[in-house]
């Protein structure tokens, strides 16, 4: 049987050929208008061309386009505006049309990603070869942002069928708050390309980069813009959609939006943080049962709990596992997700082979996420291939060097070399994560532990003092208690910090 589709106050049941809007069937709509919404619908907000709407209402027939346009404006007075004013079927210029999804629709159920899509680059040299290459460059952006389950990417066909509009239009028309664009221009025997990421409420700009590389290693051009543009789009969506976020009033937010606002509590030290960020977070997972995303990010609540406070209780614990194996089961297709989940396993589970295997996987399905290379990283740098996992840290530093995050990534790098005892290495690193946030106290055990094995004693303490400011609880038997629930080569940092003077 085929599932129904519900839509603002309507039900569409394409096997009873029946629209009901309130309960009463809507009049008017002859079986080619249903055909027509069938198809529509069926699309989920993309775009379908005027060639497979004749097709699934004439089926078999030559009709004139004129046909489809009258068929449409009736479907349109049969569905009048939807909430925000609009047409319910929007026109998709120089190609077809697409039904407008709205926040309010409960198909698909589950919180309402952002989406953002990929306009054609500019070719401002007027060289067709360049063209093709940029339409290369979009091709693979698409691909690639598409492993990124946090947000929706507007497909091929309809991005490019976008004429010249302004921004707030391109958004209706797709259904978009994102939007990437760029051009392409020939220097000499180079090419420069630039990137912008566009809010397309209003057009403004979020962020933009440009590239320079050489006619004769094109494809390897390609590969690093794609690799940049990808690293760099990820944290500046979530950014902005912190801001977004934070912007609603309490009494208007859903799953998504109270996740949003856990997302800046959980990079903060202190317990009130964290235990704001997991009242967020059990307040989403509790809207929505199957998010996924909320779930991950809860389960790492309760990790860092255990792992940056005075330890975790045994019944949390026991949730941060229960809420991983949750997320593991709801979010399989998300690489982010089982990342996070794998995370938790190794560090509250003691499930190190299982983790590792998790991650192997995940980095495979999106090389490109910045999380997923951090925690392929320090799973790997602790338990695993330590070379592997300082690489995995060098990458995600190259490809989004504005992560919101990109602090663990530089002490994590710092980790690496001193379970290789190159301290110096180990105390630039940590020192350079400080200079990112001065807060996180993983620096501050790298760098003391550093500094102590190196015979830089007062350099230690003075380290440890500096951490005892930002978390005057923190004791010698509270990383030891870390260390000691999966042991690896962190062991080492024990040895550094007994040597630093970190209190018991």
């Amino acid at each position: 049987m085929e599932p129904a589709f519900v839509f603002g106050p309507f039900v569409f049941d394409p096997a009873a050929g029946e629209l009901r809007r309130d309960g009463a069937i809507v009049a008017g709509i002859g079986r080619r208008g249903l055909a027509l919404l069938a198809a529509l619908l069926e699309a989920q907000g993309e775009a379908v061309t005027k060639d497979q709407l004749l097709a699934r209402a004439w089926p078999g027939q030559i009709v004139e386009e004129a046909n489809l346009s009258v068929q449409i404006a009736a479907l349109r007075k049969a569905l009048g505006l939807a909430e925000n004013g609009a047409h319910w079927i929007a026109t998709v210029p120089g190609l077809g049309y697409r039904f407008l999804r709205t926040p309010s629709d409960s198909t698909p159920s589950g919180p309402v990603r952002p989406a953002i899509a990929v306009l054609p680059f500019q070719n401002l040299s007027g060289d067709v070869e360049q063209r093709y290459f940029a339409d290369g460059i979009v091709e693979d952006l698409i691909t690639a942002l598409s492993r990124f389950k946090g947000f929706a990417v507007a497909a091929r066909n309809s991005s490019f069928a976008i004429g010249p509009l302004e921004p707030p239009q391109v958004a209706k028309v797709l259904g978009v708050r994102y939007l990437l664009e760029g051009s392409i221009r020939r220097r000499g025997e180079g090419l420069r390309v630039t990137a912008r990421l566009l809010d397309a409420s209003d057009g403004r700009a979020l962020w933009s980069e440009q590239f320079d590389g050489a006619l004769e290693n094109l494809f390897d051009f390609q590969d690093r813009i794609v690799e940049r543009v990808v690293g760099l789009v990820e944290p500046e969506v979530r950014r902005a959609e912190i801001e977004r976020a934070r912007r609603k009033r309490p009494d208007s937010l859903d799953a998504y939006d109270l996740y949003l606002r856990a997302l800046p509590l959980f990079r903060m030290v202190t317990p009130d943080a964290r235990n704001e960020a997991i009242r967020l977070l059990e307040a989403a997972v509790a809207l929505d049962a199957n998010f996924a995303t909320g779930l991950a990010q809860l389960a790492w609540v309760y990790e860092r709990q255990d792992t940056f406070g005075s330890g975790a209780t045994p019944e949390e614990r026991a949730r941060g596992l229960a809420v991983a194996e949750r997320a593991v089961r709801a979010g399989h297709d998300d690489p982010q997700v089982m990342a996070i989940a794998a995370l938790v396993f190794s560090h509250i589970g003691a499930q190190g082979q299982r983790a590792l295997a998790i991650l192997d996987d995940a980095l495979r399905a999106n090389p490109n996420n910045p999380t997923v290379l951090m925690l392929y990283a320090f799973t790997n740098v602790l338990h695993g291939d330590l070379p592997a996992g300082r690489a995995a840290f060098l990458r995600g530093l190259e490809i989004s060097p504005g992560a919101l995050d990109n602090y663990e990534l530089l002490v994590g790098v710092g980790f690496s070399h001193l379970f290789e005892h190159d301290y110096e290495a180990a105390i630039e690193w940590s020192l350079r994560s400080l200079a990112a946030n001065d807060d996180w106290v993983g620096a501050y055990w790298t760098l003391a532990a550093a500094q102590a094995l190196t015979g830089r004693t007062e350099d230690a303490r003075a380290t440890i003092d500096r951490l005892l400011a930002k978390a005057p609880g923190m004791r010698f038997a509270d990383i030891e208690r870390v260390v000691a629930r999966n042991p690896g080569r962190d062991v080492l940092l024990l040895e550094g910090l007994r040597k630093a003077g970190l209190p018991d």
